[in-house]
């Protein structure tokens, strides 16, 4: 991500020495007796597999889980960690990668007891709480009960007041608000890791601080980033080593693993270990099916769901963040989240294309219908997210129908695009049930954090709709259909940039005249400079927002102005929404944009240089007036206009000048789609291959591109 200073950086960068990462030594590992719960008292051979042992699942139990090999055995382990800040003595050194933290260890039976005698909580009772109506009260009594010594709870009083708040995104949440810290008062690993989010954005904090050229507070050797990057990282430690403790087998242990899932996921999700992040996904994941199953077996007349609902739509979400973050960059096994069916491996039922249903889902058991109008934006997210995991479900069994077929990746047989007509009616309906909403966000009794939700979810449902359509098409020509509804997602993203922009800037800077704050090098030079951000500062939320559709716009749409305004907005935004990265994202969409724009007599090395893009073609064809292509709609009926069927109003006119009033269809032969990306935002690198979209896996490619890139 890049900050608000326009420096091209985001979250900070972990300190290399010498430019290398230190190699870990190798020592001997001792044997060590080791295993779950159940094998030890069945005295038989655990192979200790994660999540869950191959005896328990033969068996039909929940694995306990097994406590990591003592200190003795790795002692000397280190694990690559970021993003790590310089410490004071290093500032004036360039960004390097430092090392790291320590394998976590669960530690002894003794040393557990002294520890959670050490730090138990008073033995006075909590008085009942009520339901808290103001905010600000709700954040700060619960405090004064916790045990907490005077740093930790002054990272818990960040979490409470804002971590929470950031957490949430666009869209409130009471499982942050609320969920995790009625938690804290009772289970020390959620109070850990509560602490460790807390630290991790004083460490944001500290290290973006505004302006630039504004004192820091480095005389003071315990509020400096590094110090509190290492609060964060031994709390996020200590959360697991509480989570290791955890022999007993009942509901409320395995709530408070569900919780410590979705916290830690988003903690390595904020670092950019997106790897360890799609696992803590998987294992919580995991767990809920297991519990649902074992309600089943229970032939309870109505099973109910293990845990309350806040709990199930975060899992909900957090799997349909994984979902799209698999299906845009294309991870190979095992970091792969898949919601129905069989595993890999296994033999599907091709008698039965449409038995999607009859597959398990961990995520959501039941669906609420769409109803004409939506009472809230609340209310519509609900539906919304209970709508896309469903299609995740559809598409997902139907690609294994056609596994056997060799057919291009990523794209399903046009046979089967009656098996998606009832998808594209609930899209529609739940678009037409949202226009009111959508509408009154201009109203005076709105709140700035509702108006860009309601903005927000609204990309979300157009994107969605772009997507799904083309799931059935193997053209990228065909993408030139939703060039009205491309540009609708921009104008609703500049939209909210611009809002919090303009608060930004009049925090920051009110007297314009003193700004030191430039625009991105590549915005200046060839983007949309009043499409971009200079003040806003990097952030990160656990929930989707502008990111994926801004990216999924700077990809696949063909028109250069409606293309670069995206990537401005992507560049200047400074985000990370869970797994999604604006600076990856925007840096994606500048080399596809140079290898699909690059002129015939166009050097090859300059068109594959990341910032190629800026290089506009010249056409004929008005942007006002996309070219006509067969619409990919299920019925050529229907009409595609700007943003399905929402009315939007007037948004800001970009100054074009002269450069993109001729424009150039990008032919067929030139498009490209991402084939797979392979990254590491700790590193910031990434490596980007493209190909054809309408040819099947290992077929010659003629198209096929590859780069790195670094920033």
């Amino acid at each position: 991500m890049s900050t608000g200073s326009g420096s091209g950086g985001g979250l900070p960068s972990p300190p290399k020495e010498g430019g290398r990462e230190p190699k870990r030594p190798r020592t001997s590992k001792p044997k060590v007796k080791t295993g779950c719960n159940n094998c030890k008292q069945r005295r038989i051979k655990c192979d200790e597999k994660r999540p869950s042992c191959s005896n328990c699942i033969r068996s039909k139990k929940i694995c306990t889980g097994y406590p990591p090999p003592s200190r003795s055995a790795r002692a000397n382990e280190v694990i690559a960690i970021a993003p790590k800040p310089l410490t004071s003595s290093a500032a004036a050194v360039h960004t390097q990668t430092l090392p790291v933290r320590q394998t976590m260890l669960a530690p002894s039976a003794k040393r557990l007891q002294k520890y959670h005698k050490r730090n138990a909580p008073s033995e006075a009772p909590l008085t009942p709480r009520t339901p808290f109506t103001n905010p600000v009260a709700m954040f700060i009594m619960p405090s004064s009960t916790l045990p907490f010594d005077a740093t930790e709870g002054l990272y818990f009083q960040l979490f409470q007041e804002q971590t929470a708040n950031e957490l949430s995104g666009f869209f409130d949440n009471i499982f942050w608000s609320r969920g995790v810290l009625q938690e804290c008062h009772s289970e020390a690993a959620i109070r850990h890791a509560v602490v460790a989010l807390g630290a991790l954005y004083k460490t944001l904090e500290k290290t973006c601080e505004s302006p630039p050229s504004s004192p820091s507070n480095n005389h003071d050797p315990v509020d400096t980033p590094y110090k509190h990057w290492e609060m964060a990282v031994k709390k996020y430690s200590s959360a697991i080593q509480e989570l290791f403790a955890y022999t007993q087998d009942d509901t409320r242990t395995h709530r408070t693993r569900l919780m410590a899932s979705v916290l830690l996921a988003c903690f390595d999700s904020f670092i950019g270990d997106h790897r360890q992040a799609i696992k803590q996904i998987q294992n919580g994941l995991g767990l809920l099916e297991q519990l649902r199953v074992q309600r089943r077996r229970a032939f309870l007349p109505k099973p109910e769901e293990p845990v309350e609902e806040e709990l199930i739509q975060m899992f909900t979400r957090l799997a349909i963040q994984a979902k799209s973050y698999d299906m845009a960059f294309h991870f190979p096994h095992p970091y792969v989240i898949r919601l129905t069916g069989p595993p890999p491996g296994t033999t599907a039922d091709a008698s039965s294309p449409n038995s999607s249903e009859s597959g398990s889902s961990p995520v959501s058991l039941h669906h609420e219908p769409i109803p004409e109008r939506f009472h809230s934006s609340r209310e519509a997210r609900l539906i919304w997210d209970s709508l896309v995991e469903r299609i995740f479900r559809f598409t997902e069994t139907m690609f294994s129908y056609v596994s056997g077929q060799n057919g291009p990746t990523g794209v399903l047989p046009a046979s089967l695009r009656t098996y998606g007509v009832g998808f594209k009616d609930q899209i529609q309906a739940w678009s037409d049930a949202y226009e009111h909403i959508l509408a009154s966000r201009t109203a005076p009794n709105i709140s700035h954090q509702e108006k860009a939700a309601i903005a927000v979810l609204k990309m979300t449902q157009i994107m969605s709709q772009i997507l799904f359509l083309m799931t059935f098409s193997d053209s990228e020509m065909q993408f030139d259909a939703f060039t009205g509804w491309f540009k609708a997602i921009v104008d609703l993203a500049a939209e909210v940039v611009g809002d919090e922009e303009r608060r930004a800037a009049a925090r920051r800077c009110p007297d314009p005249r003193f700004c030191s704050h430039p625009l991105d090098p590549w915005t200046e030079m060839f983007g949309k400079p009043e499409y971009a951000a200079r003040h806003i500062k990097p952030s990160f939320s656990a929930d989707l927002g502008i990111v994926p559709p801004l990216f999924v716009v700077a990809t696949k749409c063909r028109d250069p102005d409606v293309r670069r305004q995206a990537i401005s907005l992507l560049k200047s935004s400074s985000r990370r929404e869970g797994m999604w990265d604006s600076e990856l994202a925007a840096r994606i969409g500048i080399w596809i944009a140079g290898i699909e724009e690059q002129e015939e007599e166009q050097p090859l090395a300059e068109a594959f240089s990341p910032y190629a893009s800026s290089r506009p073609s010249t056409s004929s064809t008005s942007s006002a007036a996309p070219p006509r292509h067969p619409s990919v709609e299920f019925g050529d009926d229907v009409p595609l206009g700007p943003g399905g069927n929402a009315r939007f109003d007037a948004r800001r006119v970009s100054s074009v000048g002269n450069r993109f009033q001729q424009k150039k269809v990008v032919p067929a032969e030139r498009r490209v789609m991402i084939k797979a990306i392979e990254f590491d935002l700790r590193d910031r690198r990434a490596t980007i291959q493209l190909g054809s979209r309408d040819l099947p896996p290992g077929a010659p490619d003629l198209k096929t591109r590859s780069t790195q890139i670094v920033w």
